[in-house]
């Protein structure tokens, strides 16, 4: 375990970089009340995220992370697939 005097930085650290995050947040969402456009609301979204994450373990995070992966490749396949039957139609 580390020593508490080592252990000091590196938690400052880690605060400063959620309150960074939770900063975004808020302006993103400061910025997307004004807005009609769905890319500003999606922004939030994604730093809400982002500063949410930054509360997790590393397993935590890393798990999160495979889902998304898993999520986009699904989505991608899908895609592909659609395309396929598209062509096969032509």
């Amino acid at each position: 375990m580390l020593n508490p005097d080592l252990r000091r930085p590196v938690i400052e650290r880690v605060k400063a970089y959620r309150t960074h995050l939770f900063e975004r947040w808020v302006e993103a969402k400061r910025h997307a009340a004004q807005s009609d456009d769905i890319a500003d609301h999606q922004a939030v979204a994604e730093a809400y995220t982002r500063f949410m994450r930054a509360h997790l373990v590393p397993d935590e995070q890393a798990h999160l992370e495979l889902e998304d992966e898993i999520a986009r490749l699904t989505a991608e396949n899908q895609g592909l697939r659609e395309r396929l039957v598209e062509r096969s139609h032509a």
